[in-house]
């Protein structure tokens, strides 16, 4: 656990932990240079529940504290929680499980409820939405370009596995999306609870708020990235040619990775973007063996590109 100036926050959050049905953890935590009391008052939690060892950040930042914390794990499984974050009761006892059940190269997750002390933005409804979504028939992997597929603090592992995946040892920010494409690029398979297993703590101080690694949400070079090492380089196409789909355009490009651009906005066909000539989105039908990045951000345009890659039975599609 790592944690930073989270005073305001410890509390509750350590009673989550000490209320888990399922009481033989340990908890790891690393104190990545507060400049308040956290350090003091989870020093004292150590005192009175030998459960807690606190620990000081061996670098600096978030992936250096898991690194820390990951050189004194003593447990059979493992798991990762985030210091503003709740635990419901029974977290740890129905992921631990579903994991034995499901045995090793799986990784255990489930639900997800969001909650704050002010009303909560539509745009965070529907990620919990859709994360929720995808624990119905545990097809994370089906989305893993669209968005991070697992929340950071929301999974539980055997030991083993996680040090076979090499940990946070390579980690690069965003270090939980990161870790989300090791596990399918080592397929592992995810099971999913029925049950909510995290509370998540929307706050105008959260690390993925304010934290210059996490202010980019599309994340380009880490998919392209992984991209590149799952699908490949050849018979590549994009769809999108407004600010996202461009600022795409320019990754795969600084990536070498040679694309046919397309896009359903008139205003585009014909004209050449970084030397690249955009082309009208029914040449689609003459390369059906290739693969389609999607980079839209209006849903309902989305939508219509589902439909329109059905009727012509466009299958290697991927939305970013």
């Amino acid at each position: 656990m790592p944690f930073k100036n989270e005073s305001a926050h410890l509390k509750e959050t350590i009673e989550s932990i000490q209320n888990q049905t399922y009481s033989n953890f340990e908890v790891i935590a690393i104190d990545d240079h507060s400049s308040d009391n956290s350090y003091e008052f989870l020093e004292e939690v150590s005192k009175s529940d030998p459960r807690f060892s606190v620990y000081k950040n061996t670098g600096t930042g978030i992936i250096e504290a898991l690194k820390t914390a990951s050189q004194h794990i003593l447990g059979d499984y493992v798991t990762r929680q985030d210091a503003d974050d709740l635990m419901p009761s029974t977290k740890l006892e129905n992921l631990l499980e579903l994991l034995k059940n499901a045995g090793r190269n799986h990784i255990a997750t489930g639900r997800v409820e969001y909650f704050s002390h002010k009303d909560m933005g539509n745009g965070f409804l529907k990620y919990e939405n859709w994360l929720n979504s995808l624990c119905e028939n545990d097809n994370h992997y089906s989305q893993i370009y669209k968005e991070c597929v697992l929340v950071s603090s929301n999974w539980l592992l055997y030991i083993e596995d996680f040090n076979k995946l090499g940990g946070y040892q390579d980690a690069i920010y965003p270090e939980d999306y990161h870790f989300v494409f090791k596990l399918f690029t080592h397929d592992f398979k995810i099971v999913s609870s029925k049950n909510v297993t995290h509370l998540w703590r929307d706050h105008e101080h959260r690390a993925s708020r304010n934290l210059e690694q996490y202010r980019d949400q599309k994340f380009f070079p880490l998919k392209v990235q992984f991209f590149k090492e799952i699908v490949g380089v050849e018979k590549i196409c994009l769809w999108g040619a407004g600010p996202t789909g461009k600022k795409l355009a320019k990754e795969l490009i600084k990536n070498e990775i040679p694309f046919i651009w397309i896009t359903n906005n008139e205003k585009k066909i014909g004209k050449n973007i970084y030397g690249v000539k955009v082309q009208h989105f029914s040449d689609l039908e003459h390369l059906l063996d290739h693969h389609l990045i999607i980079s839209v951000t209006q849903r309902d345009a989305i939508a219509s590109i589902f439909e329109y890659l059905e009727s012509i039975h466009f299958k290697n599609h991927y939305e970013f």
